[in-house]
């Protein structure tokens, strides 16, 4: 029944963008069949765990700002659908105590460890520095990170550009293996490498076009940019 509401909601997120954009993904084969994994993505905008999993092989039990789990009717929904909270206000053991749960059973967790919603220089694609809490939680459970980065989906922001149907790119590097003789800096830096390789190479392969690289939904509004959040 769980995947039942995982599906729907998937189903339920995409039915009003799918239409609209045009969805690029590769790298699927690199997912592991089985067995637990953490999967880390950049974050730049509300619709990338839509098109995240919509071919992704395997059910991904999000992580998400509790905000969002705490939404009337929707956010019961989610959680049945294996989306857990964290509350970013404080150092959430909870969370942390839900993921490595779902972790040893077996399942894939999906973590945005940009802690919010990143575009241009507050991007790790764009330079800045990944947190290192996402790194330290590898080092305690020793799984495959699974690499991921999603370009194009902050363009629905502005429905001036759902005509156009624009490109979404998502692609899915090979998983990381755990060093537990690395330091969590170290660490950290080979998930930020992963991510900027695999943007370089997204950004050749599919000739991506100025306009359709990450910016705020203010820009795409045509409006100041405020400062960062904490959005999932």
């Amino acid at each position: 029944m769980a995947n039942f509401f995982y599906y729907f909601c998937r189903e339920l997120f995409l039915l009003p963008l799918s239409p609209f954009s045009r969805l690029y993904c590769d790298g699927m084969e690199h997912v592991p069949k089985t067995g637990p994994a953490l999967l880390l993505s950049n974050h730049i905008s509300h619709a990338d765990p839509p098109y995240m999993t919509a071919r992704f092989p395997r059910v991904i039990h999000f992580m998400a700002d509790k905000p969002l789990v705490e939404i009337p009717v929707l956010g019961k929904m989610m959680q049945w659908g294996h989306v857990f909270p964290i509350d970013r206000t404080k150092n959430d053991r909870s969370a942390l105590k839900t993921a490595i749960a779902r972790l040893e059973a077996g399942n894939i967790v999906g973590i945005f460890p940009e802690k919010g919603i990143r575009h241009r220089a507050t991007s790790v694609l764009g330079g800045a520095e990944l947190p290192i809490g996402t790194a330290s939680l590898w080092r305690m459970m020793n799984v495959p990170v699974i690499p991921m980065v999603i370009i194009g989906s902050d363009q629905m922001y502005a429905l001036k550009n759902y005509p156009k149907r624009p490109r979404i790119f998502v692609r899915v590097g090979q998983p990381l293996p755990c060093d537990k003789s690395a330091s969590k800096e170290d660490l950290r830096d080979s998930i930020a490498a992963a991510w900027r390789d695999l943007f370089e190479g997204m950004k050749r392969d599919y000739d991506i076009q100025p306009h359709e690289l990450p910016q705020s939904a203010q820009e795409r509004w045509g409006q100041p940019v405020p400062p960062p959040t904490s959005e999932t």
